[in-house]
């Protein structure tokens, strides 16, 4: 019998990534491409449905072209996903808008009126969407209120997954994780909810229909599949959004095992077996498979306040790294608040701003990058905390992220944190989770795949230390809101 080989794909914010795996799930090969986010206007985060189309034929046949012998024995492909994107349809299936990706914020003022006139916790405890203007809720309510033409206009109101696959396949699906994550879906009911839609004014037959992560389509574009270099008998399996599918693909799924990513921006989740949500909706909760959910939150800023930091100094991450590798913990008294782009957890409030607190003549150039990068991990810590509340201890924390190049970074995560680390080498960690949750599979297997290829332990010191700041970090960030709220006046007039 020939060993069969399945493709992992990830269509993310950045570029779309395609790893094959073969039959024990180990890395054969990689594809990917980047794509540019159009930035326009304050807040705007669009991008362009056919330039992500297009890069994600080309990812898949640059991937089957490598390893043409084997193209006919790639069982399948299955999809992970970014959330919370938009994309508006016409009649005839082609896009009338660009993608609005989680990162617009355009809609911010429109729902800070909405959540001024009427308490919207309501949707959160149905949805288990935060409240803020990532989610596909938020931009229907500012498409609503200002471009309802636009609005009018569209047959469909889509996620950039349920495009990409409906252009292979013809059928317009969407998975119960993805849509878990729209503010718009019921997850006791595990189905569009009825009463929110009522409350946005959206025609419930817009919106594709709720399929579970496992789901393998039916229909196929033969035209499509041939540009992309797929066999025929390559069955599509609909996957999950990348966060849950993260957890997977590093094998963080026993009760109060952590993930934690630090990419671009970062996140805290782990899995639970049942509906778990904050009283104060401050923590996610989405559907990853049958009987189990993810919950934890997500921030906006990680490895970007780094790569700012470093555009502001115009010098390498490695120089940088070696300077602030000479500043003591707790950067001598200078503290980072990394609100760069807004913040989603645990502030959910999409127009703060970062701020630098308690700058001295003593301060260098290290000081500076050493505070930026320990305020991201404060900011973090304050989200595992909130995740602790209502989910219990972490037992473990596996971590991913780019931010993992760094030594330095890496201690200072475990002294931070005060918990040892396992870092995983599943790079693609989404990606191995999207084949993971099509295929059955048994524990022993995914502990062979758990690759722990080292661990970084806490300075006990240090990390004492590191509690004390932690903690004034915590008690300047009340005044901070007040600060924010005169400033937020002040913009408005």
């Amino acid at each position: 019998m020939q060993e069969q080989f399945r493709i992992g794909m990830d269509i993310g914010t950045t570029s779309t990534k395609a790893v094959l795996y073969d039959a024990n799930f180990t890395v054969r090969d990689t594809s990917s491409k980047g794509y540019a986010t159009i930035r326009e206007e304050e807040g705007m985060a669009e991008q362009d449905p056919q330039v992500i189309f297009a890069a994600v034929l080309t990812v898949l046949q640059t991937l089957l072209d490598r390893n043409g012998p084997i193209r006919e024995q790639v069982k399948s492909v299955s999809f992970s996903s970014a959330m919370h994107s938009l994309l508006l349809i016409s009649t005839d299936g082609e896009p009338l808008t660009s993608v609005y990706t989680w990162a617009d914020n355009r809609s911010n003022p429109t729902l800070k009126a909405l959540r001024a006139e009427s308490d919207l916790n309501w949707i959160y405890q149905r949805t288990g969407t935060p409240i803020h203007s990532m989610s596909p809720f938020s931009k229907l309510v500012w498409l609503k209120a200002e471009h309802p033409e636009q609005l009018a206009k569209a047959e469909r109101l889509v996620g950039i997954k349920e495009y990409i696959t409906y252009r292979l396949t013809g059928e317009w699906k969407i998975d119960y994780s993805l849509a878990s994550a729209t503010g718009l879906f019921n997850l006791e009911q595990l189905d569009w909810d009825g009463e929110i839609l009522d409350f946005i004014g959206v025609d419930p037959t817009a919106f594709s229909a709720p399929v579970d992560t496992d789901y393998v389509f039916t229909g196929q574009n033969v035209e499509t599949y041939v540009q992309a270099g797929l066999s025929l008998k390559t069955k599509l399996v609909i996957g999950a959004s990348d966060g849950c599918l993260a957890n997977l693909g590093l094998n963080a799924v026993d009760q109060n095992e952590v993930a934690m990513t630090i990419g671009t921006s970062g996140a805290l989740r782990m899995i639970s077996d049942h509906i778990v949500l904050d009283p104060n909706g401050r923590t996610f909760c989405y559907y990853l498979a049958k009987d189990t959910w993810v919950i934890g939150g997500a921030v906006n800023n990680g490895g970007n306040a780094f790569e700012w930091i470093a555009n502001i100094f115009s010098q390498e991450y490695a120089d940088l790294n070696a300077l602030a590798a000479q500043i003591t913990p707790g950067a001598d008294g200078l503290l980072f608040y990394p609100y760069l782009n807004g913040e989603r957890a645990p502030l959910w409030d999409a127009s703060v701003q970062a701020h630098f607190l308690g700058i001295d003549a003593v301060h260098t150039t290290g000081h500076f990058v050493r505070a930026v990068m320990e305020g991201v991990l404060f900011n973090l810590q304050e989200v595992l905390t909130i995740l602790e509340t209502i989910g219990g201890p972490a037992r473990s924390l596996k971590v991913t992220g780019g931010f993992l190049h760094s030594s330095l970074w890496k201690q200072m995560t475990a002294d931070i944190f005060d918990q040892t680390l396992t870092l995983s080498s599943q790079f693609e960690s989404s990606c191995l989770g999207a084949v993971l949750v099509g295929e059955p599979h048994d524990a022993a297997l995914l502990e062979t795949l758990e690759a722990r290829q080292e661990e970084v332990i806490p300075d006990k010191e240090t990390a004492k230390s590191y509690q004390e700041t932690l903690a004034l970090y915590q008690a300047l960030a009340k005044p901070l809101k007040e600060i924010h709220t005169i400033r937020e006046a002040h913009r408005k007039k």
